[in-house]
C-alpha cells in the first residue's frame, strides 16, 4: 500500500517478515492516521499481544500475522526436547488472541502442516500464506470494480483495505482499483464505534485522492432513507456454508435496512475468510471486547499532539461491548470473491465442491 514512514513515501504490506533481523513486522494501525509508525515483534508471544490490541487488525491481515507468529515460535524451539508441546502451547495462545475471524485459524494450520519438517520452512509457508492473502486482495479488486459506477455514492462500514488484506484490500479494493481507471465517485465512510475503524477506511482513502466522508454509524440509515446511497459494500470476518457473514458490530442493522430500500448490499473476502466448518452464523462464536473501549474515547490532543483518552461516561457506567455481528445470507445481493461476484448457491457451489 502507498504511504508516508518518517515524511518519506514508501510502499508496505500491513504485516511482513524481517529476514535479516528475522522478527515480524506490521503497522501499528492503533497510531493511525496521525503517526505511520513499524511495529516490531521480537517473539510469537509479541504477536499474540499484537493481535489482542489491535495493533494487527483485519481478519486476512491478523491469519497472515498468526502465521508468522507461529513461524516465530517453530524456530524459536527447534531442536528443543520440549519442542511439540511448545508449539502446540504458542498455536493455542495466537489462536485464542480473537476468537471471530476464521482467517486467523487457516493461518496457523497452513503452517502447522509442516511443524515438523523444517524451521526455515515454516518462515516460507507464512511469507506464501500471507502472499496468497494479498494477490487475491488485488484479484478482489479486478473483480468487484464492474459494480463501481460514474458519481455512485457507496457506504462501507468498519475498515476493509490494504491494513485488513496485507495488501489492496478486500471492499476498499475495488474502489481504488475504479479510481485508478478514472472512475469518480463518493464515499460514506461509517466511524464504526467503539474503535472507530473508519480512521483507518478514511487514510486509505486519502491516500489515493478518493472523495469521501465520514460519518456518524447512526446516519447510515437517513442516507439511505433519503436516497443518497447507490450500492454497500463491506467486508468479512467469517462467512459460513451457508453464506452468513460475520462481520464488525453495525453490519446487521446496515444489511437491514439496505434490504428495506432495495440498495444492493456486498460482501468481498478472500478465500482464507470462508470457514467450512461452520453450518450457519449460529456457529460462530462473537468475540466479547473490554468496555473501557466504549467508556473511554481516543484520539489526539490538540493541545499537545499526542494520543490520549478522555472518559465518556461515569464511573461504574455498564458497556456491552460485541466486535461482532452476523448477517444473514438472506440479506446480502452476493459476494466479491476472487473468483467473481458470487450469489448465495454459486459461493456455496464455489467453496463446498
Amino acid at each position: 500500500m502507498k504511504l508516508t514512514v518518517d515524511g518519506r513515501e514508501t510502499d508496505l504490506p500491513a504485516v511482513w517478515w524481517h529476514s535479516e533481523q528475522k522478527i515480524v513486522q506490521l503497522i501499528d494501525q492503533t497510531k493511525l492516521p496521525f503517526q505511520c509508525s513499524i511495529h516490531s515483534c521480537k517473539t510469537y508471544l509479541d504477536v499474540v499481544d499484537a493481535i489482542k490490541t489491535m495493533k494487527i487488525r483485519g481478519a486476512p491481515s491478523i491469519g497472515a500475522a498468526a502465521a508468522y507468529g507461529l513461524a516465530q515460535a517453530i524456530n524459536e524451539f527447534w531442536g528443543k526436547d520440549d519442542y511439540l508441546s511448545n508449539i502446540q502451547s504458542a498455536y493455542d495462545q495466537l489462536l485464542s488472541s480473537r476468537p471471530t475471524a476464521v482467517d486467523l485459524k487457516n493461518g496457523l494450520d497452513y503452517v502447522r502442516e509442516i511443524w515438523t519438517d523444517s524451521a526455515k520452512e515454516a518462515i516460507v509457508y507464512a511469507q506464501k500464506f500471507a502472499s496468497r492473502i494479498s494477490m487475491q486482495g488485488k484479484k478482489i479488486g479486478e473483480v468487484g470494480k464492474s459494480l463501481i459506477k460514474e458519481n455512485m455514492n457507496i457506504l462501507t462500514h468498519c475498515h476493509t483495505g490494504a491494513l485488513a488484506l496485507v495488501d489492496y484490500g478486500s471492499a476498499i479494493a475495488p474502489l481504488i482499483a475504479s479510481w485508478k481507471e478514472g472512475v469518480r465517485f463518493h464515499v460514506y465512510v461509517d466511524e464504526t464505534r467503539p474503535r472507530m475503524q473508519g480512521r483507518l477506511t478514511s487514510w486509505e482513502l486519502r491516500q489515493y485522492g478518493v472523495n469521501h466522508t465520514v460519518i456518524c454509524d447512526s446516519a447510515s440509515g437517513h442516507l439511505m432513507a433519503t436516497g443518497k446511497v447507490d450500492l454497500v459494500i463491506l467486508g468479512a470476518d467469517r462467512v459460513t456454508r451457508n453464506g452468513d457473514v460475520a462481520n464488525k458490530i453495525g453490519t446487521h442493522n446496515l444489511a437491514v435496512i439496505a434490504k428495506y430500500y432495495s440498495i444492493p448490499f456486498y460482501s468481498a473476502f478472500p478465500d482464507t475468510t470462508f470457514d467450512i466448518n461452520s453450518e450457519s452464523g449460529a456457529d460462530i462464536r462473537i468475540e466479547k471486547r473490554d468496555p473501557q473501549e466504549i467508556y473511554e474515547v481516543r484520539g489526539i490532543s490538540t493541545i499537545s499532539k499526542e494520543q490520549t483518552s478522555i472518559q465518556a461516561y461515569q464511573d461504574n457506567t455498564h458497556c456491552y461491548n460485541p466486535a461482532f455481528d452476523v448477517t444473514p445470507a438472506e440479506l446480502l445481493t452476493g459476494y466479491i470473491t476472487p473468483h467473481g461476484i458470487l450469489s448465495k448457491q454459486q459461493l456455496i457451489q464455489k467453496y463446498m465442491n
